[in-house]
């Protein structure tokens, strides 16, 4: 959210599939998919499911916005990097919305 320390309570639908995505994938579609901040909060009277994956590239993998949305945006939000240095920024620095992902940002370089 672009307001530090609100959260919007999103009422659920009945039946609907809600997916995250990741970092990786806000980097490779050059900001187009928005990686979720992502907390939920329950009730004692409606169950929930969650069945987190976490796929992650290899740690020498570099990882940049594709070419061809890089070509169609005319500009690249994200400079490239390996992905080792993205979890050492994440897991270094104390957790702050998604902060983690600044140092990826191409005017960060």
């Amino acid at each position: 959210m672009e307001n530090k320390g609100e959260w919007v309570e999103i009422p659920p639908i009945p039946g609907a599939l809600v997916i995250n995505v990741g970092d990786m994938l806000q980097v490779w579609s050059n900001g187009r998919y928005k990686s979720a901040e992502h907390r939920v909060r329950t009730t004692s009277t409606k169950s929930r499911v969650s069945i987190p994956i976490f796929v992650s590239p290899q740690a020498t993998q570099k990882i940049a916005p594709f070419p061809q949305v890089v070509e169609k945006d005319g500009v690249a939000r994200y400079r490239e990097f390996v992905f080792a240095d993205y979890m050492n920024s994440f897991f270094g620095n104390a957790h702050d919305g998604k902060k983690s992902l600044e140092f990826a940002e191409a005017n960060a370089a």
